[in-house]
């Protein structure tokens, strides 16, 4: 990669016609970009969603090309290394900066058809109805509306609007087809696909990579492996993330008491629980239960 790639942060700090950057670092909004060719090249560190509303911008993506056209939609995951190809003079979009944690914690039971569009289908660019666009902008502007007429942005507020942002999008990914050269996965790909289905499918999720890969009928190694070439992330990685927003959806969102949540989620003790959510999160189960 070049030796002048962009920083997430650079990014946030070059775009002048920056609209609002979210206090908790896992969303960032951006309206009406269009000096994208100072950023490039770029390896953010969350995922970019990104609307074409006018021109066209052609990027290579882990040494794929892609262009993405007024009405179109580009995703993109985190650490992946995005090039510069073209761009016209009229291009515009509205950008999208959302963590991997703020994802799955708002689309939860839907996560699976962002995984396979994203990960698997490695589904960068879809086109969009006029309907679907309208719903888009919609949404978008309803977020928007919210930041810049609210001092303090009510969270629950703007946590529904993005889900509901999300879901949309998810509605539309379920039913786009991959790239022409993905319709039939390899089987390093159609493994790691399963082992996301095994983590999302399981109540209980953090077991020792040792159980995933005994269902995959592979070595634990050579899960990592495939993990890191499709994610850039581990299988640890995708165990903890998996479990964290588990504890993170049931504490906040279920009256299920802190001993209840701790033996669904098959730790052994109230201790070891205890332990892990303040190592991940940064606090106790009760505190985190209660902070807002």
């Amino acid at each position: 990669m070049a030796e002048n790639t962009h920083s997430e942060q650079e990014l946030l700090m070059k775009l002048g016609n920056l609209v609002v950057d979210y206090s908790d670092n896992d969303i960032a909004i951006y309206d009406h970009v269009s000096n994208v060719s100072q950023l490039l090249p770029l390896k953010p560190s969350k995922n970019l969603i990104a609307m074409c509303s006018s021109g066209y911008l052609t990027i290579r993506v882990d040494e794929k090309t892609y262009t993405i056209r007024a009405n179109d939609v580009l995703f993109c995951p985190p650490n992946v290394c995005i090039d510069p190809v073209d761009i016209s003079s009229d291009f515009e979009c509205k950008l999208l900066s959302l963590s991997d944690r703020i994802i799955q914690g708002l689309l939860h039971d839907k996560i699976e058809i962002w995984h396979r569009a994203v990960y698997i289908n490695n589904v960068n660019v879809i086109s969009m109805s006029e309907v679907c666009k309208q719903e888009f902008v919609f949404y978008y502007g309803l977020i928007l509306s919210k930041i810049q007429n609210h001092k303090v942005v009510p969270y629950d507020i703007l946590q529904a609007l993005i889900r509901a942002l999300l879901l949309e999008l998810c509605q539309i990914l379920a039913n786009t087809q991959g790239p022409a050269d993905d319709v039939k996965p390899t089987q390093g790909r159609m493994l790691f696909n399963r082992f996301l289905k095994l983590i999302s499918s399981n109540e209980v999720k953090r077991r020792p990579i040792t159980h995933y890969a005994g269902q995959l009928a592979i070595t634990p190694k050579y899960l990592t492996m495939l993990c890191l070439k499709y994610s850039n992330k581990t299988a640890s990685d995708w165990i903890v993330q998996y479990t964290i927003e588990d504890i993170r959806f049931y504490l906040r969102n279920s009256n299920l008491s802190i001993k209840e949540i701790s033996a669904k989620l098959g730790f052994a003790n109230m201790s070891h629980f205890g332990s892990y959510v303040r190592k991940h999160l940064g606090a106790s189960p009760s505190d985190f239960r209660h902070e807002r």
